[in-house]
Parts: C-alpha cells; sequence; structure tokens
C-alpha cells in the first residue's frame, strides 16, 4: 500500500512539473524573428521551375505514313509555353516505308501541337551509310522538311562511291528524298569530294 501511494504522489508532482513548464514556460512569450517573404519566394521558384520537369522522356508520333519518336533523358515544360518541351540529350528515331533516320543532339525544342523540332549542339543525322552533322537542325514534321545549317558536313555512300559535302544549309525532302544545298553568301561554293 506504501509502494503505491509513493507512485502516485510522484506522477502527480510529475504532471504538476509538466503543467507548469508547458503552459508557464518563460520562453513562451519569446518571438523568433524569420524572414518569410525570402524563403518563400526562393522556394516557390525552385518549385515553379522544377515541377515540370520530366527524366527518361518518349514522345511517339505519326504524321501520315512517317512514325516517329523522339527520345530524352528530360524534358522541361515551361507554364507560358505548355506546348514546347525543353529536351536533353535527345535521340529521335523517324521511321517510314523502308527508310529510317536516327537524329541526336544535345538540346532540343519540341512542338506538341504540329511535332516540329529545333536541335543545336552536336547535331548528327544518319541514314543507312549517310551522316549529317551541323550545329543545327529543324525538322518539320509538318512539312516533311529536315534543314541542317551551321557547319554543316555530309557524309554520303551510294552504289557509285563515297562522297564529302561541305555547305552551309541543306534542305531534306524526307519523303520525296530530295536534298537542296546552299551556301549563305553569294560568292561561296559548295564543297564536294568524290571517291568512285
Amino acid at each position: 500500500m506504501k509502494k503505491s501511494k509513493i507512485i502516485q504522489f510522484f506522477l502527480v508532482i510529475s504532471g504538476i512539473i509538466l503543467f507548469f513548464f508547458t503552459y508557464y514556460s518563460k520562453e513562451k512569450g519569446k518571438i523568433v524573428n524569420i524572414d518569410k517573404s525570402t524563403e518563400t519566394e526562393d522556394v516557390s521558384k525552385i518549385t515553379e521551375e522544377t515541377r515540370n520537369i520530366i527524366e527518361d522522356v518518349s514522345y511517339v508520333g505519326t504524321s501520315g505514313v512517317t512514325i516517329f519518336e523522339i527520345n530524352a533523358t528530360s524534358a522541361k515544360i515551361k507554364h507560358e509555353e505548355p506546348n514546347i518541351s525543353h529536351l536533353q540529350n535527345v535521340f529521335v528515331i523517324i521511321k517510314m516505308n523502308k527508310r529510317t533516320i536516327h537524329i541526336q543532339s544535345d538540346k532540343a525544342l519540341h512542338d506538341k501541337t504540329t511535332n516540329d523540332c529545333e536541335f543545336w549542339g552536336n547535331v548528327k543525322v544518319t541514314e543507312q551509310d549517310n551522316v549529317i552533322t551541323s550545329d543545327n537542325l529543324d525538322l518539320f514534321m509538318s512539312k516533311n522538311l529536315i534543314t541542317a545549317y551551321n557547319n554543316l558536313n555530309v557524309k554520303y555512300n551510294n552504289t557509285d562511291g563515297l562522297g564529302f559535302l561541305i555547305a552551309d544549309k541543306v534542305n531534306i525532302d524526307i519523303l520525296k528524298n530530295e536534298a537542296d544545298i546552299f551556301m549563305f553568301e553569294k560568292d561561296s561554293k559548295v564543297r564536294v569530294k568524290y571517291k568512285n
């Protein structure tokens, strides 16, 4: 009986001490100054910029008889441009009839409404043994047109032999498999080397 009264006494005293410190503590009235505006702005900027980043992206679409697939390590979609994807480390496969075209680049913009793309940074296009490298490339799926420009080099291989071509710009009709080759300056000439 004595043990239970001692335990009850200590529990009551502990309860009073907890009650006192909870409701009558000196630090209760202490005001902590926090600059909430700075933290809130920084956090909202971060979430605004990062909430629309998607990793390991793959878009698949068709345009007439052409099937294309766009793959990227990441895509960023901005609020002011919801139909435009800003892509990183891009790889594209275009399939039509019996042909397959591959496009690689460091970065690209993809318009989801037209499926048109702009590529830049180490752009490389391959189709069988033909290779195009350039700084920039525009893929207009809506027009079935590829336009490569800036530091353009073309290596092609056909039944007649191997050729190299250096120009400023090339337009390629994807369906007709025809190319128009240009120089930006009127006096400049397209350089071609052909081996039979």
